[in-house]
């Protein structure tokens, strides 16, 4: 195909594609405009998301979405276009159900933005999408973040290196080298630099008026944090870039294409795996 992108192709260059039986998954990339510190551009993420998505997409010889470039990051930073959870994970849902209309059986969501509050929103959502709509039943969403494929990206997590740092400027030097600025690599202050380090979370100020538990608490930004990178920009490499990238499509690749036949196997033959509830009162341990 000239191109892997749904968008590029007409009515019914989709109408052909979708009528072969081997032809039934799309990839939906996802991400947002979010700082990366001084020496990244503010569309970072949407680049991981798009430069995955068509590599992936050529191992799995399947399409790729028109990627949404809107999530929710939770920064506050100059730069950072923040979309609730709710807003972003409805409409996430809402494409995946125009997708299975049209023929698509097995989604993979791409995210090129790690956030924990929109990951776990989405993932939520989409069970209780699929609880809720009997069409999607036999359809297969899997969420799958790079770094859950490269063990090298997944160490470096280990290694307290995170976001606008060692993985994603290797990234970019690998992808647009063009694109970094080197020369403008900072930190905020040591102190600050070192919190984030420990805990990326710690860009977030939350206040409450009392310590019960059950109180919701208020939410922004710390003023401390300029900057926001959270780990080790200064070592990154293009080589380091392209050894993330190898693992990540070697392993995803892998792993989803084993996915797709478990789940066309199951659908001819009705089998399901069964899980566990739990056992445990879940409204005991909400809080």
């Amino acid at each position: 195909m000239k191109s892997r992108r749904m968008q590029d192709l007409t009515v019914l260059e989709l109408k052909n594609f979708l009528s072969n039986a081997k032809h039934k998954t799309i990839i939906i990339p996802y991400a947002l405009s979010e700082q990366h510190g001084y020496h990244l551009p503010l569309d970072v993420d949407i680049r991981n998301a798009d430069f995955c998505s068509q590599k992936l997409a050529e191992k799995l010889d399947c399409l790729i979405a028109p990627t949404l470039n809107y999530t929710f990051s939770g920064g506050l930073l100059t730069g950072t276009i923040n979309v609730k959870p709710n807003t972003f994970s409805n409409l996430v849902g809402e494409i995946i159900e125009s997708l299975a209309l049209q023929g698509f059986d097995n989604f993979i969501i791409l995210p090129g933005h790690g956030g924990s509050e929109s990951m776990l929103h989405l993932k939520e959502s989409l069970r209780i999408q699929k609880w809720l709509n009997p069409a999607l039943k036999d359809k297969m969403i899997l969420m799958t973040p790079i770094w859950d494929f490269s063990p090298t990206w997944l160490e470096l997590f280990n290694t307290r290196d995170y976001h606008a740092a060692l993985a994603e400027t290797s990234l970019l030097l690998h992808w647009c080298p063009e694109v970094v600025r080197k020369d403008m690599i900072q930190t905020d202050v040591e102190e600050v630099a070192e919190r984030l380090r420990s805990d990326p979370d710690s860009y977030q100020l939350r206040e409450s008026f009392t310590d019960l538990p059950q109180e919701v608490v208020q939410t922004s930004q710390r003023a401390d944090v300029i900057v926001g990178v959270m780990g080790y920009p200064e070592k990154a490499s293009a080589e380091l870039g392209e050894k993330l990238e190898s693992e990540f499509l070697e392993n995803a690749s892998k792993a989803i294409l084993q996915a797709i036949a478990d789940a066309d196997e199951a659908r001819k033959s009705g089998k399901r795996i069964i899980h566990d509830n739990g056992g445990a009162l879940k409204i005991l341990n909400e809080l």
